[in-house]
């Protein structure tokens, strides 16, 4: 995710050539090659596209545009909230384990050292949950991260399933299963807990369900062709009577092109918000403030530092 005033303008005039070199080629190419076909060629002639059909296009062009980003923008917007939703439900289940999971409540936790040991292996797990979920959803492969999380025999244990987030969530309810006792009040205390569960797995889903959901490929077709369609239409459009594009014209025609294609490609960045790019919800700088936040509620005195922007970009 790109923070705000992560990046002065020399970066983000930086960004935005290496992101786009391509299509800012691309145009330039292809305004170039229409002053070279309608100079040596009848092909095109000066009064193709009127002034009210360039109108029209980029009417056209716009409504579609609007249309895909504002879907892809839900998607993204979502995708941060639900993120935001983990942090929070991360904190009460610590707080949670820390003020309900007593010796006085749970007698089966034994001493105080027992149940501060219970509660450590429980806020781990979760903290294993929070980070395998960004794993799972960028579609990785490095599990060895949850090393410092979980006891060798459960990662081992955990490597033999496909959703390994789901199956934190369950050991964590057999845990807890195990230990609180079959009294009112004690099950009313496993009850509470069962809901944080639940609302964690409704989190879990509702990732799983935008990085599932493919985005209708009849839209991205649509509003792609006709953004060509305008690339190709406005240089013909400012085909001066000699059949050239003056400098002051040929910026125009590379701004309002690029504007179209800029805006289309940003919809389609932010329609898949787990892929690891730097539009993506900051999902290894949210898993650390998880961690940070836990670990103090835990009493830990040394934590790991805060995820920082590198270039401007939070991942």
């Amino acid at each position: 995710m790109i923070v705000r005033h992560g990046t002065g303008l020399k970066r983000a005039i930086e960004l935005f050539i290496l992101r786009n070199w391509a299509l800012i080629l691309t145009v330039i190419v292809t305004e170039q090659a229409i002053v070279l076909l309608s100079q040596y060629t009848r092909v095109l002639e000066t009064d193709v596209f009127s002034a009210t059909a360039i109108g029209l296009i980029a009417t056209v062009v716009g409504i579609f545009i609007v249309f895909r980003f504002n879907e892809s923008y839900q998607r993204w917007w979502e995708a941060r909230i639900l993120w935001g939703a983990l942090v929070n439900q991360s904190r009460s289940f610590a707080r949670e384990v820390g003020t309900l999971l007593t010796p006085e409540r749970v007698p089966k936790l034994g001493s105080g050292p027992e149940a501060n040991e219970f509660q450590t292996e429980l806020v781990h797990r979760h903290l294993a949950f929070c980070n395998a979920l960004r794993i799972s959803l960028r579609g990785q492969d490095s599990w060895a991260e949850l090393a410092p999380f979980l006891a060798a025999d459960e990662l081992a244990e955990l490597q033999g399933f496909a959703n390994k987030p789901t199956r934190l969530i369950r050991s964590q309810g057999d845990r807890l299963a195990e230990l609180i006792g079959t009294e009112v009040s004690q099950q009313l205390l496993l009850m509470r807990f069962d809901a944080t569960l639940s609302s964690l797995y409704d989190v879990q889903g509702g990732c799983e369900r935008i990085k599932n959901t493919a985005f209708p490929d009849e839209v991205r077709l649509i509003s792609r062709s006709l953004v060509w369609l305008s690339a190709v239409a406005v240089p013909i459009a400012f085909l001066s009577a000699d059949r050239h594009i003056r400098a002051i014209e040929l910026l125009a025609v590379v701004v309002i092109c690029l504007s179209f294609m800029v805006v289309e490609q940003l919809g389609a960045s932010l329609n898949n918000p787990f892929e690891n790019e730097i539009n993506d919800t900051p999902m290894t700088a949210l898993c650390r403030t998880i961690e940070i936040d836990l670990r103090q509620q835990l009493g830990d005195k040394e934590v790991p530092p805060p995820i920082e922007p590198i270039d401007g970009v939070l991942m």
